[in-house]
């Protein structure tokens, strides 16, 4: 009784030496004095060069909470978020959060810029595929745009200018997606599927697939009946890409509007005379 009385005074003894030994914090040892900031700066650029991301954060962190009115504190605040956006452990989101929460705190920082293209850039390696939501294409295609509308000078601005234009053919690529599916679908959803081609042909000049969609537009508004607008877009097809894969169909109807321009129908569907339509023709 007596050895195991001893025992456990010796145990919680250990105990008590082993808290009193406790490692202190990096911010303890920077209000203690035992570490400066310059001393914070320097470990945590050394991790960051040496890619041990998550060690950086501790020390930058150490900086962001103990020396907020240090010339070190803009620097740590990057330096956070450029940790989390190079680490591969670490998400965007998180990254983004700390790109925009430097922003606000300094948004005419010399390297504000970076920061901004840095900030879309989180989204933009986000971006979904054509069938999918394009919430993140949106959001990284405004902010490279906040970019160049902000920082016209910025070094970053070219490479905001191709982010740009692979967001705008995504979304253009997106919206041919759903314009095809209302296609496929067939009657009753013609008037979808050419909503979404015009609005492709109307706002994404030069960012889509001419050939795909002017076919698809010109065979949806055929289907509507809609026979003169629909073979502008039929002979621009002819004139632009004779040798597609499309053009046994666009020599098709150009055949058959030369016989609903004579008799009033259209012969391939066998259909009774069916009026032409008057819309006011688009400019191809």
């Amino acid at each position: 009784m007596r050895v195991l009385t001893y025992v456990l005074v010796v145990l919680a003894s250990m105990s008590t030496l082993n808290c009193g030994k406790r490692k202190l914090t990096l911010d303890e040892k920077v209000q203690r004095g035992m570490l400066t900031v310059d001393g914070l700066f320097i470990e945590a650029s050394r991790l960051m060069y040496n890619r041990k991301y998550l060690d950086a954060r501790r020390w930058f962190r150490a900086i962001e909470t103990q020396a907020p009115n240090s010339p070190y504190f803009s620097k740590a605040k990057l330096g956070l978020a450029d940790s989390y956006f190079f680490d591969r452990t670490s998400t965007k989101i998180e990254a983004s959060v700390e790109y925009k929460s430097f922003l606000t705190h300094f948004p005419t920082h010399p390297k504000a810029d970076y920061a901004q293209y840095q900030y879309a850039m989180c989204f933009f390696t986000e971006i979904e595929n054509a069938d999918r939501d394009q919430t993140s294409t949106w959001t990284a295609y405004t902010e490279f745009k906040n970019l160049t509308d902000r920082f016209p000078g910025s070094p970053y601005v070219a490479k905001a200018n191709e982010k740009i234009d692979l967001c705008l053919l995504r979304i253009a690529d997106h919206e041919f997606t759903v314009g095809y599916y209302y296609f496929r679908r067939g009657r009753g959803f013609e008037r979808s599927a050419e909503s979404r081609f015009k609005h492709i042909i109307n706002n994404y000049e030069g960012q889509f697939d001419p050939l795909r969609t002017y076919f698809y537009l010109a065979e949806t508004l055929w289907r509507l009946e809609k026979y003169r607008e629909a073979i502008k877009y039929f002979e621009y097809l002819e004139r632009n890409f004779p040798d597609s894969e499309y053009q046994a169909f666009v020599d098709d109807k150009v055949t058959r509007f030369e016989r609903i321009q004579d008799e009033g129908y259209d012969p391939g569907e066998g259909s009774s005379v069916l009026p032409i339509d008057s819309e006011e023709d688009d400019q191809l």
